[in-house]
């Protein structure tokens, strides 16, 4: 994916991933990766004894079809059924109703009871797909009906851990007003270092990124400017707005080298990182530090928010209809990870404390997805990352489709290598089981991709009730 500094395509703005030369390492594949490819060699082996006529797997299968064939009545679909099924279904539809006319806006108890009763009536789908809907008569039919099956289940285990952890969702909004007195009256004012990286971002773009973090409304700050190809003109910018200037020789490890070379520069017990195309409100340190309180406390991540309409909205003419994919992410999943103790490091808009990325072992720098693998290694050190849901910041999406093609394939690799670096959020030492099951949904969401295209193309003919 990185080549060398000379070969490196342009990255369009709103891109939030660099994409420097990176020292190329032999990935092994960690325990989940074995566990994965042994579930494919075990399901391959299944279907291989079954098309060969082996005769106890024939039999298996000959019992699933015969239930098929007879299924238990209360699995039926209610309207086919039978009236005494459409009563059980029309009154939790009421009761939901009633939840969210009783709750406008989610509380804790009107939030249980409608993830229960979707959590019930989830595992009520399941149990009429597995035992009523499967064609498993001979083994062709078989393998498309069971893998669209499957295919399936990773979009509902995705959504299932989503509700499952919808159950604690906090809202820091109020804890921010408390921890802010205390920064605003002086009481608590650590000194922080704010860090632009840049690689080939235009001066026009950096200048209003050094003019908003001069801006912020914090006395013991001091901003840095991280120029990873040492031009003049950048260096000559940083000194007309007053900020520090900082380079290196080479362009190893892309961002995370970047970042990591200026922190042991740096001597400030917060750090603070901004992309070059992102500019912060004044009062981004005031609504943050005050946190950082609590001694176990090494992260505050904050929300991405954009001034340019995502391309596949605009290009749709729906700009002001339809939810861009990054506020989806950080509206609803980022709160929902906070309740679960796993808040993604998004790579910028964020506070983090120094001594506790120290002992993380810096910036990750063998993936693609720095700034998510670190967050991980702080959380597993035994430190709280926290998000606080206001929009602080703005910056640039990426400004056509192609770039936003890039962008999101950049995040899948880099996510997906997880399977094979040590910071695997699945295996890495420290992390309890809910932190884990959040991660363990990030990772699916990259393979419900797979889901969809399957649904696309699978015959009808395979469905037993078509």
């Amino acid at each position: 994916m990185r080549t060398t500094p000379l070969d490196r395509p342009t990255d369009p703005p709103g891109d939030r991933s660099s994409s420097r030369s990176r020292p190329k390492k032999f990935l092994r594949p960690q325990a989940a990766t074995l566990v994965m490819l042994t579930v494919i060699a075990v399901s391959g082996a299944i279907a291989a004894a079954w098309f060969s006529g082996q005769g106890n797997i024939l039999k298996i299968f000959a019992q699933l079809n015969e239930i098929q064939q007879r299924p238990p009545l209360w699995l039926e679909v209610p309207m086919v059924a039978g009236e005494y099924l459409v009563f059980p279904t029309v009154a939790l539809f009421l009761i939901v109703l009633g939840v969210m006319k009783a709750s406008p806006r989610p509380k804790d108890w009107s939030r249980v009871v409608v993830v229960t009763i979707l959590l019930f009536l989830t595992i009520r789908y399941l149990l009429w797909r597995s035992a009523s809907t499967l064609n498993v008569s001979t083994p062709l039919e078989g393998v498309f009906s069971l893998g669209l099956l499957f295919l399936e289940l990773f979009m509902l285990l995705s959504n299932c851990i989503l509700m499952f952890l919808m159950l604690r969702v906090p809202d820091r909004r109020q804890q921010a007003d408390q921890a802010a007195l205390d920064v605003i009256s002086g009481t608590f004012t650590p000194t922080v270092d704010v860090m632009i990286p840049t690689y080939d971002e235009p001066t026009f773009i950096l200048r209003r990124t050094i003019m908003g973090c001069q801006a912020l409304d914090y006395p013991c700050k001091k901003v840095y400017l991280l120029d990873d190809t040492c031009r003049s003109e950048v260096k000559a910018l940083a000194m007309e707005l007053g900020c520090e200037y900082i380079s290196r020789p080479d362009n190893s490890y892309a961002k995370a080298g970047n970042l990591n070379h200026a922190i042991a520069q740096t001597a400030g017990e917060l750090i603070v990182v901004f992309d070059a195309d992102f500019v912060p409100t004044t009062n981004f340190l005031t609504r943050t530090v005050g946190f950082f309180q609590e001694a176990q406390l090494a992260l505050v991540q904050t929300p991405q928010s954009f001034y340019n309409p995502d391309p596949i909205a605009r290009n749709l003419g729906l700009e002001n209809i339809l939810t861009p994919e990054e506020e989806v992410f950080y509206r609803q999943i980022q709160p929902i990870r906070d309740g679960a103790g796993s808040v993604i490091c998004a790579g910028t808009s964020f506070v983090m404390r120094r001594s506790a990325l120290a002992a993380a072992g810096g910036f990750v720098t063998d993936s693609l997805s720095e700034d998510y693998f670190t967050g991980i290694r702080i959380a597993a050190q035994g430190y709280r990352l926290i998000y606080l849901d206001e929009k602080l910041s703005a910056g640039l999406a990426a400004e056509n489709i192609t770039a936003h093609a890039i962008q999101r394939l950049r995040w899948a690799r880099g996510t997906l290598q997880a399977f094979f670096i040590k910071a695997n959020p699945l295996t890495i030492p420290g992390l309890n089981l809910l932190q884990r099951l959040a991660h363990l949904e990030g990772l699916l969401h990259w393979f419900t991709s797979i889901s969809r295209v399957g649904f696309c193309w699978c015959p009808w003919r395979i469905l037993s009730w078509a």
